[in-house]
């Protein structure tokens, strides 16, 4: 079989096998991007309350829990602290809930994780354990076999030894001039 042909054939194979993956790596890599514009993996609701009754500085579990049931949010108490502002600040889950004891007034700030991009944000990252940094590992090599392969795959005019060399230097001076002017 000569190299091109098979070549071809892996750079095929290689490619369908790694399509859903370029997309996941794509998109999350768009907005990993764009992560100083804004969150991508969540929204954050910052939400201002008045609780009525009053609330002690000293205030124990069970009274932040009762306070806790009044919010229109329902939260998961972790444990709350009075700070040196004098503020009851409670940790609760997936964010925090900051409470004025003497003006019973309240800011309440919730993280809630953004569906599918959060989930692809943690594959791009790598973050979900060993057993997926190996196939993201064996993902990228893949990924650089294919680029590498279609390099070859075409003869001619439009092939690598003419019209493509013209733009894989095009594609290495790129990134070159960005490491140039901005490191």
């Amino acid at each position: 079989m000569k190299i091109r042909r098979l070549l071809r054939i892996l750079h095929r194979d290689f490619g369908y096998f790694i399509v859903a993956m370029t997309v996941v790596y794509g998109l999350s890599g768009i907005f990993l991007n764009h992560r100083h514009d804004f969150n991508p993996d969540y929204k954050i609701f910052i939400t201002d309350f008045q609780i009525t009754g009053n609330l002690n500085a000293d205030a124990s579990v069970d009274e932040i829990k009762s306070v806790l049931e009044s919010l229109d949010r329902k939260v998961v108490y972790k444990k709350h602290y009075l700070n040196n502002q004098r503020m009851i600040k409670i940790f609760i889950e997936n964010g925090e809930i900051v409470i004025n004891p003497e003006k019973g007034k309240g800011t309440m700030h919730y993280l809630q994780k953004r569906p599918v991009i959060f989930e692809m944000n943690k594959l791009h990252k790598a973050s979900i354990g060993t057993l997926w940094k190996w196939v993201s590992d064996i993902m990228a090599t893949v990924l650089i076999f294919v680029a590498v392969s279609g390099l070859f795959l075409l003869k001619g005019k439009r092939g690598f030894s003419r019209w493509g060399w013209w733009l894989t230097i095009a594609g290495i001076v790129v990134p070159l001039f960005f490491v140039i002017v901005y490191m």
